[in-house]
């Protein structure tokens, strides 16, 4: 796997900056009166992406969606490397490998029977949980050739008080020429936008456990 040079890092960190400050395209301000009528449905909304130049190209996209949760559920799973074998899809491993400058390293191992691909991300969260930025550490081994994304956390309370949260997710991944780009591609591209789903039903599940001790501990 070639080495990414600074010019197609600096272009990746373009694009995701993009997404992520790209006025409306990446902010609920931007959706539309039948986007939000989906989420107050409790759908998602799934805005694909696919960027093209020289020889990269990055798949992938940017949801919207509404979870059960506050923002310190969300931001807490990120600081669980045992979580994100759930939450992010065919992760068969996912290990801490240390910390530098603040930031989380994780090595993950994700594919099925006929591919996988083994690489580190490097995970920011900034100060007040509310968002989370995500990327390929180049400097690591790795079998794709690029990825970035973030998750970006806005809560909201229901007329009943429950708390919820409006998740921004987007991710670009660059797998690389050859046999796994013409294949594979739509099925990254499926895989990555279902983060939401999985996330969703892994905070779901947490509280489901959760409660049961909860009312124990009222009990005594």
């Amino acid at each position: 796997m070639r080495p990414l040079s600074l010019k197609r890092s600096a272009f990746g960190f373009a694009l995701v900056l993009a997404l992520l400050g790209g006025g409306g395209a990446a902010r609920a301000g931007g959706l539309t009166a039948s986007e939000s009528q989906r989420l107050e449905r409790g759908e998602t909304v799934i805005r694909p992406q696919t960027y093209d130049a020289d020889d990269r190209r990055y798949v992938g996209g940017i949801t919207y969606t509404v979870l059960r949760a506050a923002p310190a559920e969300i931001s807490a799973i990120f600081e669980d490397v045992d979580a994100y074998r759930r939450v992010l899809p065919r992760t068969k491993r996912a290990r801490f490998v240390g910390m530098d400058g603040g930031d989380r390293l994780i090595e993950l191992a994700q594919g099925n029977a006929i591919a996988e691909a083994e690489y580190t991300i490097r995970v920011r969260t900034d100060v007040g949980g509310r968002e989370v930025r995500f990327w390929l550490e180049p400097s690591r081994p790795h079998d794709i050739d690029d990825a970035w994304g973030f998750f970006r956390l806005e809560p909201f309370t229901t007329e009943a008080g429950e708390p919820r949260v409006l998740l921004t997710y987007a991710a670009l991944v660059d797998v690389g020429p050859g046999i796994v780009r013409e294949l594979f591609e739509e099925r990254v591209r499926s895989a990555l936008l279902s983060v939401p789903q999985l996330l969703g039903g892994y905070v779901a599940e947490v509280r489901r456990t959760r409660a049961p001790l909860a009312a124990a501990e009222v009990r005594r």
